[in-house]
């Protein structure tokens, strides 16, 4: 994955859904960039449009799995259980959890 598909996704992670508009602001990239990048990770099974422009990632896990296996699939290697997959996943999930707990508090 590139640094700019790991940076929206952690983004879309923390604030659960965001406009194109928003993910610009956030990352300094054009809009053609993000929905380039968007488009990459929907089709890597991490993010989905829910509308027109506006993005939101599957779970942590889901997302982290899903990736995986496409991963395994392009190497022709049996998709297994993977502890550093799992760990990667629970330490963004865990991200997500701090982030929303962050989030609560402010408001």
């Amino acid at each position: 994955m590139s640094n700019l598909e790991v940076e929206i996704f952690l983004i879309l992670v923390r604030e659960e859904k965001c406009s194109r508009e928003r993910l610009v602001f956030l990352t300094n990239n054009s809009s053609n960039e993000i929905v380039e990048v968007s488009k990459e990770l929907e089709k890597k099974g991490m993010v989905i449009e829910i509308s027109t422009g506006a993005y939101r990632s599957l779970h942590p896990r889901f997302a982290i799995v899903n990736r995986y296996r496409r991963v395994c699939e392009i190497k022709n290697e049996p998709f297994k259980k993977n502890l550093k997959i799992d760990n990667l996943a629970i330490m963004v999930e865990k991200y997500q959890i701090e982030q929303n707990r962050d989030n609560a508090m402010t408001k």
